[in-house]
């Protein structure tokens, strides 16, 4: 299994668009085969920064989500909407 988390942070005025995108990848990768877990935080005192958590089956079930046309219109938009590039760790679960 693979665990994944992603920190994105849009610039205050791309909020509510950087949400949408975010809120529409969530919906369509939960549906993924490969996707086991797909969760969309907000931090609650800085509302342009979003959390993933994800937990995926294996290596090729993330490359392909990554190719999904719904990734590749954020990654897109990120150009412009974001503050900064997204943060991803992967992890192994110890505990």
């Amino acid at each position: 299994m693979i665990y994944l988390t992603a920190i994105v942070k849009s610039k205050p005025e791309h909020n509510d668009a950087v949400k949408s995108l975010l809120m529409n990848m969530a919906v369509h990768s939960k549906k993924e085969t490969a996707c086991l877990q797909y969760d969309l935080h907000q931090n609650s005192t800085e509302p342009n920064i979003f959390v993933f958590h994800e937990i995926w089956n294996d290596e090729k079930g993330l490359e392909a989500h990554n190719s999904q046309p719904y990734i590749q219109e954020f990654v897109k938009a990120s150009e412009t909407l974001l503050e900064d590039n997204v943060i991803i760790y992967k992890t192994q679960k110890i505990g």
